[in-house]
């Protein structure tokens, strides 16, 4: 699997992955893939937007969201 992949994935049907808990206004959900890696994006309206991935094997506090 390709980390393309992985992205291309949210084009079929982004809202069935789980909301992402932070203190942003915007609502935020994520994907996990690659076994460690956690992508967090916004749907708005047609549009995907990802904002983060992160390495889930660091801290959560040095996260950017």
């Amino acid at each position: 699997m390709s980390g393309y992949e992985s992205i291309d994935d949210l084009s079929e049907n982004p809202r069935i992955y789980p909301r992402y808990e932070s203190k942003a206004e915007a609502e935020l959900r994520y994907k996990l893939f690659s076994k460690r890696y956690r992508m967090v994006f916004e749907i708005v309206g047609n549009n995907v937007y990802v904002y983060d991935i992160q390495d889930c094997r660091q801290d959560t506090d040095k996260n950017l969201l």
